[in-house]
């Protein structure tokens, strides 16, 4: 599959919204337990793409194996993402999503026969170097500058990059708003199910309903943004261009929102990561 202006164009937009997304999360799990949260941003979406069914909605018997696989990846991605964000910095956590790519790729070969060129390759290498430097602390060894949240999130990459290709092969039996509304329907009940089971609290409180309004927002429009975008281009693409915005804004407004510490090695970091965005996108 050959780049073009009109997938890449979507894939940045989807990618602008995730790195939105990533933003109000983490103001939202200050105040919400992160299930109750995953719960109600997955709820919160659903009457857009019902309403999107008047307009394309479509669906074959081919659907449900890798349609219902994706929803259980999701339940379990938006679990450990929530707890990840809620118990460590925003600049420490989002850049081990730079994984994603990395898995999507290796996945998509036997699932979907996309083969990465080498330069793409060589471009996933620096990725993955560029978010091991962000995270580094002084000279002690690795195993030991890992956070709780890091690791969860090398969880998360795992999970979306089995659901990035379980997406691909669901759209070739349903239409993008069937998708993405059993997607954000089945998450919200089934974690509604379990939260309720455990009678635990699901209230919003005051202070939290804009970061949740905003976080709905931004969470519709880069699913859908999405599921079009890997339509047109190499799943691992455009999980490498939506971790590249998402790494960058991670940064800035960690700083920005959050106070969060910003240094030259994390710019740097940062710019190994985007040359190696680069380096998949040309390649």
């Amino acid at each position: 599959m050959s780049l073009s202006l009109l997938g890449l164009g979507v894939a940045l937009g989807g990618a602008a919204c995730w790195a939105g997304l990533d933003a109000t999360r983490k103001a939202l799990v200050r105040d919400v337990p992160p299930a109750a949260a995953a719960m109600w941003l997955s709820l919160g979406q659903t009457p857009f793409f019902a309403l999107a069914l008047l307009f394309e909605a479509e669906l074959s018997a081919g659907y449900w194996l890798p349609g219902l696989s994706a929803l259980g990846l999701q339940v379990v991605a938006n679990l450990l993402f929530m707890k990840a964000v809620q118990i460590s910095p925003l600049s420490a956590t989002i850049p081990f999503l730079s994984f994603t790519p990395v898995f999507t790729s290796l996945l998509a070969i036997p699932a979907l026969g996309e083969l990465p060129s080498g330069w793409q390759w060589g471009g996933i290498g620096l990725v993955v170097v560029g978010a091991l430097a962000l995270h580094a602390r002084g000279d002690a060894p690795l195993w030991r500058r890992l956070e709780t949240g890091s690791a969860l999130m090398v969880g998360v990459s795992a999970c979306w990059a089995f659901t990035a290709n379980l997406d691909k092969l669901a759209l070739e039996h349903a239409s993008e708003p069937v998708h993405a509304l059993v997607q954000t329907a089945g998450v919200g009940l089934a974690l509604l199910g379990w939260l309720l089971a455990r009678r635990a609290s699901i209230a919003v409180p005051r202070r939290a309903r804009w970061p949740l309004a905003a976080s709905i927002a931004f969470g519709a429009g880069a699913l859908a943004l999405q599921l079009w975008a890997i339509q047109l281009l190499f799943v691992g693409i455009v999980e490498t261009i939506k971790r590249a915005v998402g790494m960058t804004s991670s940064v800035l407004v960690g700083r920005v929102a959050f106070d969060e510490p910003l240094g030259v090695g994390k710019l740097v970091a940062v710019a190994i990561m985007i040359a190696g965005t680069i380096a998949v996108v040309l390649g």
